[in-house]
């Protein structure tokens, strides 16, 4: 595992000591944040065991469970220094569903997933509440399987998810994530390649409203010869107070010959004010890879669509409608769950997403 686990690494300090790093707001990794939604969780704190674990409707039981990749900021490690319920969970063949909530006070837990060798799986994993939780998701894709993961952050607590994916040999990964409202939502993710002839596919969507802040961090790192990977991701806000961060990170190290990958960002900002920043990053250290590339965007509505559809008898808001759900359906038609898919275009409609218009 060491082979690869250096890559996978950020650059910078990795420290499971809360102390080795320095003010989150001197930072690189948090300047996109509102520091004053994080500072509770940078003092040593013990979890409230409010937080509950499901697995297809019956309470999870505790088990060992590693952490194989170092904290890369204060907030992990400190949260890692003071977990106390570690969750491991051997995924079976077919469809299942974990569920995490938590309405109560601050809690941590830890999520360790097996997809077995050969097997094919289809998870739905929501984090939902009014809570405010930090939780680590570890996933590992043996030889040959294909697992198929769709996360779902719903609820208005406050939510910190690293999450970190092994892909063995011959694997394939597709990661979606749905991350509806909330107060704060910060998700980060490194995937890597633990053998040749893998895939990972990462996809995201982020519908921010109010002033809600969400950000996303997606490293995958190419380690051996052969590898796959695709990021695409697509977010929206509503409201002028409202918030978003996404940063992409490639990287194609000195063994991942015949690399191919590719991430992409599009944002829609339906209200004037709101912010979005978009950072896609490319690292190359092999000339001898099949294809790599990065694009990223911030837009509004485009009159000249507008214009269109009403031209041919199309409102204006039955327009704007149409582009917003346009501008989604490209990934919502790839979830591996119709239940989320659901959801998302349910919350759309409430909230007035679709239109532009806040309810």
């Amino acid at each position: 595992m060491k082979g690869y686990d250096a890559l996978s690494e950020p650059e910078g300090i990795i420290s499971f000591d809360p102390g080795a790093f320095k003010d989150l707001r001197k930072s690189e990794e948090w300047k996109y944040d509102p520091i004053e939604k994080v500072e509770e969780f940078l003092k040593p704190f013990q979890p409230s065991l409010c937080a509950s674990v499901r697995l297809d409707g019956r309470e999870a039981e505790e088990g060992k469970a590693g952490k194989l990749l170092s904290p890369k900021d204060k907030v992990e490690a400190q949260a890692f220094s003071t977990l106390r319920r570690r969750f491991r969970i051997e995924i079976p063949e077919g469809d299942s569903r974990i569920e995490v909530e938590n309405n109560g006070e601050k809690d941590s837990l830890m999520l360790s997933l097996e997809i077995r060798a050969g097997q094919e799986s289809n998870v739905l994993l929501t984090f939902e509440g009014s809570g405010k939780g930090i939780y680590f998701l570890d996933v590992e894709a043996e030889e040959e399987s294909k697992a198929y993961l769709t996360v779902l952050c719903r609820g208005e607590g406050e939510k910190f998810v690293y999450d970190s994916t092994r892909i063995a040999s011959g694997a394939r990964v597709k990661r979606n994530l749905l991350c509806m409202g909330g107060k704060f939502t910060r998700y980060s993710s490194r995937a890597f390649f633990s053998g040749p002839h893998a895939e990972a596919e990462m996809n995201g969507i982020y519908f921010i409203h109010g002033d809600g802040f969400a950000e996303t961090r997606v490293r995958v790192a190419h380690a051996f010869p052969d590898c796959k990977s695709r990021v695409s991701y697509r977010g929206a806000l509503l409201g002028g107070m409202a918030r978003s961060a996404w940063v992409g990170e490639s990287i194609i190290g000195k063994n991942g010959k015949g690399s191919d990958s590719y991430e992409l960002n599009k944002n829609f900002v339906l209200t004037p004010g709101a912010k979005s920043f978009s950072e896609p990053q490319l690292e190359i250290k092999n000339g001898d890879i099949l294809a790599a590339g990065h694009s990223s965007s911030v837009g509004y509505f485009d009159p000249n669509q507008i214009f269109y559809l009403r031209s041919r008898g199309i409102g204006e808001e039955e327009a704007k409608e149409m582009i917003v759900s346009g501008f989604f359906e490209e990934l919502l038609s790839q979830m591996g769950s119709s239940e989320a898919k659901g959801e998302f275009e349910q919350f759309c409609k409430r909230i007035g997403g679709f239109n532009g218009s806040q309810a």
